[in-house]
């Protein structure tokens, strides 16, 4: 730690100037204050690179002996010193830029320090990150400036979550097929879907904020104000059934499911409607004879006893306390349920229930189990979904009664394995078309995989950079859709690496950018990577065709969809 001694009281010399050394000693003195105010370290040196000044924050970011961090030492001593230690100053979110000896590296540290300006953030093994702002000024002194931003990363990262989970709740509303609305405590309209606004013909920027009487007549908006209103307050599901239609001659009777979501201060009631076939404005079709024969009390909502008595769910989870929460949900449903722990019991009961005529309705699967469950379940075609255990209280009510009360039979989607490729469609001409994509975030890589199989390609997930470049080489895809947030290589540098390894090919395969937010930078870094296209999440299936027809035309023509 350096230190100074009191400043002291300013002579003069026989030319009538400041004493240097007082002046010195000032300077010092002053720049230790600002260092603690700023709470920041600083390091002066001169055009020798040889150090002048030291504050003393500079320890809490240094890690070598107090008797380096000296005025007098060398710069390149001091490097030398942080070498030794086993610190090598990489960039976060760059690849290790370590050389093949300590001479090399020395030297362009050295040459870094001598640049006009340089900004970089480094992150330790301990998740603490730390700014070195570097500046060259004309004069030849140098100065570094380094300060802990932490804490600021931290905010950073929540925010970029908090902003991943409303655009990843946008994105799951959009792509349900029947009409859901989300209102607030305050009962007014949070959030609409596609599907609802398509139904009620309404739009969905100048929906939100407003109550139910700007969707629907007074007196509709009334009875399921009131409905909502006791959800809210009891939670306790409710189902109410209302006339849709654009005039009292074409209005059809729908179910709306209403439940409450959240936690106790955070609450919302989520209403979604039963009926789907509204969505594509073929309301003539809907089965409204399946609803009117259907029991239900305004002023209690219907129970789910009597819509789901005598239907049966088989359990797969080997976690008691799963068991335990999912198999009273079941049973407040009305439905006959029962728990299996392993495959070999999962198939014993379900070769039994074939032999005595017991059909299961639906196979309820924990995520933890092993994948093998799930071959055993769709040899047998059952209908199935998988769960994790957090989301039982707030799921599984919601869904059993979406997927056991629907009007139309929806087939199970295959959302467990991801990375192993799908062909679903076949093209009129030549092979499937194989998508690579580059994607971490196992709720987005669902999202892909199931729209890809929709569309009919072929693919894989890769859930790195490095992931990502292996396959690209191997499997030689047709494209490649490349988020730019990937763990260890970002994907701007994934797709360099690939471009390079594409010039030995000959062949450079058409990559896509996925950007989590429309920024210019990002949208020019990708293009600057050598990417073809970008697209933005969060994503849909008519955004991912268009994209791979605009970069890939010859073979999206030949896909029927």
């Amino acid at each position: 730690m350096s230190e100074y001694s009191a400043v002291p009281r300013v002579t003069m010399g026989q030319d009538g100037l400041i004493d240097p050394a007082a002046d010195m000693n000032i300077q010092a003195a002053l720049l230790d204050a600002v260092s603690e105010a700023i709470s920041a370290a600083i390091l002066v040196y001169d055009r020798n690179d040889q150090l002048l000044f030291v504050s003393r924050l500079a320890h809490a970011f240094i890690p070598i002996s107090p008797a380096y961090l000296k005025p007098g030492l060398r710069l390149r001593d001091l490097l030398s010193a942080l070498y030794d230690t086993g610190w090598r100053g990489v960039s976060a979110g760059q690849e290790d830029p370590t050389c093949h000896n300590k001479d090399e590296w020395l030297a362009r540290q050295i040459a870094a320090h001598w640049k006009e300006r340089l900004d970089i953030q480094i992150v330790d093994e301990k998740r603490r990150w730390t700014r070195y702002n570097k500046r060259r000024l004309p004069s030849g002194y140098g100065i570094c400036v380094m300060s802990d931003i932490t804490e600021q990363k931290k905010r950073e990262e929540q925010w970029r979550a908090d902003v991943e989970r409303v655009q990843l709740t946008e994105e799951i509303l959009d792509n349900l097929a029947h009409p859901v609305f989300v209102q607030d405590r305050d009962l007014a309209v949070v959030a609409v879907n596609k599907a609802l606004c398509a139904l009620l013909d309404v739009n969905a920027e100048a929906s939100l904020g407003r109550g139910l009487a700007e969707f629907f007549d007074r007196q509709i908006a009334d009875r399921l104000t009131t409905v909502a209103r006791h959800v809210l307050e009891n939670g306790q599901d409710a189902e109410v059934t209302i006339p849709v239609g654009s005039g009292p001659d074409d209005a059809i009777p729908m179910l709306v499911h209403i439940q409450r979501v959240g936690k106790p201060g955070r609450y919302f009631v989520v209403s979604s409607f039963v009926s789907t076939t509204a969505l594509s404005g073929k309301r003539d079709h809907v089965v409204a004879d399946a609803l009117a024969d259907q029991p239900f009390d305004d002023r209690q909502g219907l129970s789910p006893n009597a819509r789901l008595a005598g239907r049966k769910a088989l359990l797969v989870t080997a976690d008691r306390a799963f068991e335990t929460n999912a198999l009273e949900v079941l049973e407040e449903l009305g439905l006959d349920s029962c728990c299996v722990r392993n495959e070999a019991e999962l198939e014993a009961v379900l070769n039994i229930a074939g032999s005595v005529g017991v059909n299961v309705d639906l196979a309820i699967v924990d995520v933890e189990m092993d994948v093998g469950c799930l071959g055993i379940i769709q040899s047998f075609e059952i209908d199935y979904m998988t769960l994790e255990n957090y989301q039982v209280d707030t799921d599984l009510r919601f869904t059993v009664m979406d997927r056991l009360t629907a009007l139309h039979t929806v087939a199970p989607v295959d959302d467990w394995e991801i990375d192993t490729g799908a062909e679903v469609a076949t093209p009129t001409t030549g092979p499937i078309p194989l998508v690579l994509v580059a994607e971490d975030n196992p709720v987005n890589q669902i999202v892909f995989s199931q729209i890809l199989e929709g569309l009919g390609f072929a693919y894989r997930i890769a859930a790195s950079g490095t992931e990502v470049i292996r396959l690209a080489g191997e499997l030689h895809p047709a494209v490649i859709m490349m988020d730019i947030t990937l763990p260890d290589i970002n994907g701007f540098e994934a797709a360099r690496r690939i471009r390079d390894a594409n010039r030995h090919t000959g062949y450079a395969v058409p990559i896509v950018g996925v950007l989590p937010q429309p920024l210019d930078r990002d949208r020019e870094n990708c293009f600057a990577a050598g990417m073809a296209d970008v697209i933005l999440k969060p994503l849909s299936p008519d955004m991912l065709e268009s994209v791979i027809r605009r970069v890939l035309p010859e073979v999206a023509a030949a896909f029927k969809h």
